[in-house]
């Protein structure tokens, strides 16, 4: 135990030590005040502790939350109710998750309760039709083929400004406290197939997730209109940086507890049937929540009272400034190395390395990610400045992206979409959105319209970049057992090079 935290805490230094100095880098060139570098740097110290222990926490107790309610449904339960539980499972994990309440309370001109329940819904169903494939091997390239066509048919009658705030909306609900029981989940029940097909069912549930709430949203912008106006004034506090802090903490603290209720709540009705915990491993997944909720609400206090006044304040300052298009550069640098610090990233990272015996490694997922998210926020700045419709972006994206799935091996191309769904998560809303805020408020843009956009794009470029590693390890595995004269296609997509 001693052991894992340490090595979490090195991790997370490693994580955090560039975006510090790149801030250092970007002060000498912008005048920030004080009071927000103070702010950040605290905030610093608050994301490294805290992703050190939401990391190892999870791993004692969310993880194997989620794949014990999946094994004990695979052991006991009948399809139809493998179904209804995956449909319950997945309303609960969202309906309570902080980053979409966030999202709901900014939404004036829809009720937060309409919003969220309706979100939730549509991760419900996802998750069952998700479920539906592991039990039926449906094709995943059916669904989401089908789910794209769905969403794109419905962009050309949907607002412009509800169109970003769909797919920002996709993300949210794929945060750290779904991310871990979802793919964990999905292990469990991916039990029920055998050998090589147990380890390509084992991913895809969470970007299948991801796509419930932006049909929802889509089909929402028909009949609500969304108010243009923004309130930027929470990005600066009149309060001090302790009273900020200590603010923020409660409030992080309280939105954790009220969504890990729920689940709690159908763990222990699953225990019921399933009595086979020792008091050991009680005893370790208690101490595990412990140290994730503890971890997560230092993670969200840090990301919160700090990185939000600094997101805004760089994108502002450098799109009021000489240097106007240096924020295209230096937003990429920053979406770069931001998206390693993602909680639920780290938690899919460490569990696509575990499932496929270190084969496809975290550093080779990481990368592949960081340019994603990279060239995201470098298209986001660029639609900022020149008045992009988030459309002509969208639109030619996925169906690369969906093209690139008929020739991606089948785990990279579930690891793909689950990589885009974990990676709008709390650095993405606190930090990159801001960012754009920032700037879109330093030119008079239409913030809802613009900026809100982050979070889509965000989703979308590492399905691409994974998809075309994806088919470039293969083409590369290929020519490999050529040379061998040992070609056989099941060794590609499941016999994976150490």
């Amino acid at each position: 135990m001693k052991n894992k935290l340490t090595e979490s805490l090195i991790d997370a230094i490693k994580s955090v030590m560039p975006i510090v100095l790149v801030i250092i880098v970007i002060s000498f060139i912008i005048e920030i005040p004080n009071r927000t570098i103070m702010a950040f740097s605290i905030s610093a110290i608050l994301l490294v502790f805290g992703i050190a222990l939401f990391t190892t926490g999870a791993n004692l107790s969310m993880i194997i939350i989620g794949e014990r309610i999946g094994n004990l449904l695979v052991k006991k339960g009948k399809k139809i109710v493998i179904l209804i539980v995956s449909l319950i499972v997945g309303i609960v994990i969202t309906i309570s998750e902080p980053d979409l309440i966030v999202l709901a309370n900014e939404l004036s001109s829809i009720p937060s309760i309409l919003l969220i329940g309706l979100v939730a819904i549509g991760v419900g169903i996802y998750l069952l039709i998700g479920v539906f494939r592991i039990l039926s091997k449906l094709s995943f390239k059916t669904i989401v083929t089908i789910s794209l066509i769905v969403i794109m048919g419905l962009l050309y009658f949907t607002p412009q400004e509800f169109i970003s705030v769909a797919f920002d909306s996709g993300g949210v609900t794929t945060g750290a406290m779904g991310i871990p029981l979802i793919v964990a989940f999905g292990y469990g029940i991916s039990r029920i197939r055998s050998g090589k097909d147990a380890n390509s069912f084992s991913f895809g549930l969470c970007g299948l997730c991801s796509l419930g709430p932006v049909i929802i949203v889509l089909i929402l912008g028909l009949f609500f209109k969304l108010d243009s106006i923004f309130d930027t004034t929470e990005f600066t506090s009149n309060l001090s940086i302790i009273e900020s802090i200590f603010d923020c903490f409660i409030k992080s603290f309280r939105e954790i507890i009220i969504s890990l209720f729920p689940i709690l709540l159908v763990f222990l009705i699953s225990q019921f049937f399933d009595k086979k915990m020792s008091r050991s491993e009680i005893s370790k997944m208690v101490f595990g929540i412990i140290l994730a909720v503890l971890g997560l609400t230092l993670f969200l206090t840090g990301v919160s009272s700090g990185f939000l006044e600094m997101g805004y304040r760089i994108g502002y300052d450098f799109a009021n400034s000489e240097y106007k298009y240096l924020l295209i550069p230096v937003g990429m640098v920053l979406g770069y190395i931001i998206i390693n610090l993602e909680p639920a990233v780290k938690i899919l990272i460490k569990r696509i390395s575990s499932l496929t015996e270190g084969s496809i490694s975290e550093k080779v997922i990481s990368f592949c990610l960081s340019i994603g998210v990279s060239l995201a926020v470098g298209l986001a700045v660029l639609r900022i400045y020149f008045d992009i419709p988030i459309i002509y972006i969208l639109v030619p994206g996925y169906f690369i992206a969906a093209i690139l799935m008929y020739y991606t091996p089948s785990m990279f191309m579930t690891i793909a979409f689950d990589s885009g769904a974990s990676a709008t998560g709390a650095m993405t809303a606190s930090f990159l959105l801001p960012l754009c805020i920032g700037a879109c408020a330093s030119i008079e843009s239409n913030i809802m319209t613009y900026a809100f956009g982050i979070g889509a794009l965000v989703s979308l470029t590492p399905i691409i970049t994974i998809q075309i590693f994806g088919i470039l390890y293969q083409n590369r595995l290929k020519t490999k057992v050529k040379e061998e004269k040992q070609y056989n296609e099941q060794i590609i997509e499941y016999a994976w090079e150490k």
